[in-house]
């Protein structure tokens, strides 16, 4: 059953309506000890080039934290989930550049954003809007979606606090279609299915996959499948469905183990490791065989001169 939040930190385990997605991302005190989302730990995990030192300096819990960069692809994609999911009011986020800013080029285009963005909103062109519009026209006539994939709980907060090592699992997927399938809305700029893997992974979705997966056994809520609906940011809109194998989900699982259990040896010694490439210097660097092919190649014919 949802627990609506009351706007303390929380202290129980359970799925949580109520919460806006500022205080989702922003409020370092929404749970009363450490939290943790799919969207940090890619800069903890060796396997994505991270580490301990990379991800303390960006975590929130670190006071001294770097904020993340704003992009227009970010700001884009904020605005399709927000008018296909309905998880926010559209008035409220965002504000459509008036037209006679064709661009940022002058003082009062300028300064008319700098005002915006003070005001936390966030800023869409008329023509991301017409696209975005278009978007969702596609969309609404992709079959699982008329089917309802994108009609049941919406944006409810998961959390659980590990016992090992005190520390909360928190996602928010995007829409609990049914009983055990979840959805989560994604931009695309193709569909090249070596893309697409190459972004679930870039983008750390199979981790997101995987932890909603965790936390749902750990609050005993069915868990079927994990599917990422992708809209196509073309100038023709086209919409596709693909469900996260359960061997990456698994890999996730391990990652996400490995990741706590970091964290927490960080927090207790105070240490936050950098990088350590190459076994901390212990092997040697080699090139890359296609490259090492090319020197060798062209030795071999500079030789046989």
């Amino acid at each position: 059953m949802d627990v609506v939040w009351n706007g303390t930190p929380i202290t129980e385990n359970g799925t949580y309506v109520g919460i806006p997605l500022a205080e989702y991302h922003g409020n370092v005190d929404l749970f009363d000890a450490p939290s943790i989302s799919k969207s940090a730990l890619k800069w903890l995990l060796p396997s994505h080039g991270g580490s301990p030192k990379a991800f303390w300096g960006r975590w929130a819990h670190n006071p001294a934290h770097i904020e993340g960069k704003r992009s227009d692809a970010l700001d884009f994609g904020k605005a399709v989930h927000c008018l296909l999911l309905g998880d926010e009011v559209f008035s409220e986020t965002f504000i459509i550049r008036p037209e006679e800013f064709t661009d940022y080029k002058k003082k009062a285009a300028q300064e008319w954003r700098e005002e915006m963005q003070k005001a936390g909103m966030t800023i869409v062109t008329p023509e991301q809007l017409l696209q975005i519009n278009r978007i969702a026209e596609d969309a609404g006539r992709y079959p699982l979606v008329q089917q309802g994939l994108l009609n049941g709980a919406v944006e409810r907060t998961m959390a659980w606090k590990d016992p090992e090592t005190g520390l909360w699992l928190r996602c928010r997927p995007d829409v609990l279609a049914a009983d055990g399938i979840f959805a989560d809305l994604k931009t695309a700029a193709k569909f090249d299915e070596d893309f697409l893997e190459k972004q679930a992974f870039d983008a750390a979705y199979y981790l997101q996959g995987a932890m909603t997966r965790m936390v749902c056994r750990a609050l005993d809520i069915p868990f079927e499948t994990f599917v990422l609906l992708y809209v196509l940011t073309d100038e023709v809109p086209d919409t596709a469905h693909v469900e996260v194998s359960e061997h990456e989900l698994d890999r996730g699982e391990g990652e996400i183990r490995w990741a706590l259990r970091t964290i927490r040896q960080c927090l207790d010694s105070g240490e936050w490791p950098g990088a350590r490439p190459f076994a901390g210097g212990e092997r040697h660097l080699q090139l890359k065989p296609w490259t090492k092919e090319r020197i060798d190649n062209f030795l071999e014919m500079e030789n046989a001169a």
